[in-house]
This record gives structure tokens, sequence and C-alpha cells, in this order.
């Protein structure tokens, strides 16, 4: 096994030395399914795309879908809305699969030099494009695709042992994070010559332009008398901390008891699958939910790919613990966070002191009706909390993964 690892990485480098002395390109691969979770990769793939030195192309592929008494046991694909959501980039983009004859993509035609993913889970892709095969011809690099909010009981999970193996860059959010994946990776076996770097998060690059901005999601334009609120449920029960089934009827009939509001539900792209798998919400009854907002004048659910508009011309997030909390947080609104279990780590447990906390619906709707008005006694603190957790970079995330595999290539 180490001399095929050793083998591959020789070969790799071989090609690599003839690209440089041909002055060819730097190929880079983004293979994405989920366009929710594109922000986490945009500003690396600008940067990238601007400058002549790379060749940059996006494979559009569809995702394994969980289904109830099989879970990912199948070879049942469903596309996320990637091949449409790409399709118009200002670069390659390739259909990765062939929906008609169930046939993918094959990645080596790509000639990669380094390969992203948008997650580590091989489960939900084909046995060609898991990390194991891939890493016999590519680089694979890996930027996380959420901030980590959770304790490390969910380490394991976020960053799957078969996947992290076979990856030859991270480039980790802060010092907190570094030490959490150092401390992950000692118990893995690999033979990968891997490098690991505190980089930043691209999905904070940018995010002064969409300070002043507005979102044709909200049912109505922003006047001084409507309050624009957003719901973000957690999308798993397991861990004892979604609060959809709590608040979900609840939450409609507030709307109809406020009509000053303009109310956005933006469900997890995983939650109604994970909860019609586990038998609590069927696809039937799911459905008729979703149309109780089709339903009112002032609510809607969001379910695109880009939705740092929606947050920043918002006023109020309710939300369960989520990786999502990190950005809004960055908005300086106020979040009302529902509380159920302590999962938080020593990042999301100090950002938690500039929430609204509430364990059941009277304090909810109470919190509600005083934030509605203006009454935020907490913004001071959020200011704070994020010049300590968010200190200005003087160079962006993008701008060090950039560097970092230019190095690499030429070196």
């Amino acid at each position: 096994m180490k001399l095929k690892y050793l083998l591959n990485d020789f070969i790799w480098n071989i090609k690599r030395r003839i690209k440089v002395f041909r002055n060819k390109k730097i190929n880079i691969v983004f293979v994405c399914h989920r366009p929710a979770l594109w922000g986490s990769l945009k500003s690396f793939f600008e940067a990238c795309n601007e400058d002549k030195r790379f060749n940059i192309t996006i494979v559009a592929i569809p995702n394994k879908k969980q289904l109830p008494g099989t879970d990912f046991n199948h070879q049942v694909y469903e596309s996320e809305g990637a091949e449409v959501f790409f399709k118009n980039f200002p670069c390659a983009v390739i259909e990765g699969y062939d929906y008609k004859n169930g046939i993918w993509f094959d990645l080596k035609k790509l000639n990669i030099d380094y390969i992203f993913f948008q997650t580590p889970y091989n489960i939900c892709r084909p046995e060609e494009y898991h990390s194991k095969v891939v890493s016999q011809y590519a680089k694979i690099c890996y930027v996380h695709y959420a901030a980590n909010m959770m304790g490390n009981e969910i380490y394991d999970e976020s960053y799957p042992f078969n996947f992290i193996k076979d990856v030859s860059f991270f480039f980790c959010q802060s010092d907190y994070d570094f030490e959490l994946l150092v401390a992950h990776l000692k118990k893995v076996k690999t033979k990968i010559k891997r490098k690991i770097f505190i980089t930043g998060f691209p999905r904070y690059d940018s995010l002064e332009k969409y300070k002043k901005c507005d979102s044709d999601l909200w049912s109505r334009r922003k006047e001084n008398d409507i309050c624009r609120i957003i719901w973000t449920p957690r999308w798993s029960t397991r861990e004892n901390n979604c609060h959809f089934f709590d608040y979900k009827d609840k939450i409609l009939d507030y709307i109809d008891s406020n009509n000053e509001i303009d109310f956005i539900f933006r469900p997890h792209p995983q939650a109604f699958l994970e909860w019609n798998a586990n038998g609590e919400l069927n696809e039937e009854d799911a459905e008729k939910y979703k149309n109780e907002y089709i339903k009112r004048k002032n609510a809607k659910i969001d379910s695109s790919g880009e939705y740092l508009h929606t947050f920043y011309s918002s006023d109020i997030l309710i939300t369960d613990i989520s990786s999502i909390i990190a950005e809004y947080f960055l908005t300086g609104k106020p979040i009302i966070y529902c509380h159920k279990t302590d999962h938080f780590n020593d990042f999301s447990r100090k950002m938690s002191q500039g929430f609204y906390w509430v364990s059941n619906w009277e304090e909810l709707s109470k919190t509600l009706d005083f934030l509605k008005k203006g009454i935020d006694p907490l913004k001071a603190k959020r200011e704070d909390i994020i010049n300590e957790l968010f200190p200005n970079s003087e160079k962006k995330a993008c701008c060090e993964i950039k560097e970092i595999i230019i190095k690499d290539f030429f070196r």
C-alpha cells in the first residue's frame, strides 16, 4: 500500500514538472452538488478564475438521496440544482452525471492537478468519485463547508476518516480549527503527505458588498413598519437540538397574527430528506406543510443557493444550533437561539453570549415582540464579540489558498 502511494505521488510530480517546463496552466477542478455550499469556495474560485495561471473546471453532480429503510445503501441520485446553478459560470462547466444512461463523467479526462469537493462524504458519491480513487491521480484539497459550531462529539461525522486520510491539503478557518484537525488526524493512518494551513474562511471574504443589499425573496419592500424574520431550524433531531416539530405550527399562527412581519423559512437542504428517512415527516405531509407558506402573503420558503442577500436584508434570525449562525452573526443583527441541549464548542459558546436564548414558545414569542420594536440590548455585546472572534485579516482567505497552491505547483 505504501509503495502504491509513493508511486502515485512520484507520477503526479513528474507530470507537474513537465507542465511547469512547458508553461502549462494549473488545472483545478471543483466537484459540486449543493449550491447553498458554494460560498465556502466562491471567492477562491473567483481569484483563480481571474488568474491566467489557472484552468478552472466545475463538475456539477447530483447527490445520493437518503431513503427510508435503506439510508444511503443504494444508487439513487437526485439533483440539488447544481447543474442549473453553475450552468452559466465563466469557466468550463461539466454535467457529471448522465441521468438518462446512468453514466458518470470520468474525472481522469480532466488531467487534474488539484481537486476540491464541497463535502467530505464519500457515501454520497459513486465509487469512482470516492477520495481513495481520486487521490491516486490528483491532489485533494479541502476547505470545510461550514463554520465549526458544535463540540468534538460530531467531529468524526464532519471529518470522516475514509475521506480525510486521502486529503493532501487542508485549509483551516482559525487556530482553533487547526488544533482540532491536527488532533483528529492523529487517529488516521495514511501514507499521503498532507499539509495543514490556517488561511481563514473564504465565506467571509466578500461580506462587505452585502451590507446594503436587498432580496427579491421578501414579500414586501422594506418599510419602517415591516419586520423581516428568518427561521433556520436544525435539520436533524438526532442531537436533540431541533425545534422544527416544536414550533412549525406555532410559527404559522404567529405569521397570521402579525401582519407587520415578513417571514422566511429556510430549511437545510437535507432536512426533509432526513425527516422522511427517519419516519418523522413523510413526503406527503412535508408538501402539505410547504404549501402553508405558499398560501400566506407574508411568508415564503427559501431553498435558493444564495442566501446572504436575504440575511443582510433581514431584521431577526430564529435558529437552532447551526453553522449558518456564524455568517448571520457577522451581520450584527439579533439572533434568537432556541435551546435544548448544549453542544457548543469554545468558539460558538463565546458567540452565544450575544444570542437571545429561549427554551419554549412563550419565551420565543416574547423575545420576538420586543425585538420587532427595535429593542436590542445585546447589540453592543455582539459588536464586541465580532471584533474578538472575527478580527480583520490583511489578506483574504482566497488569496492565501491560491498562493499556497501556486507555491506547491511551481516548487
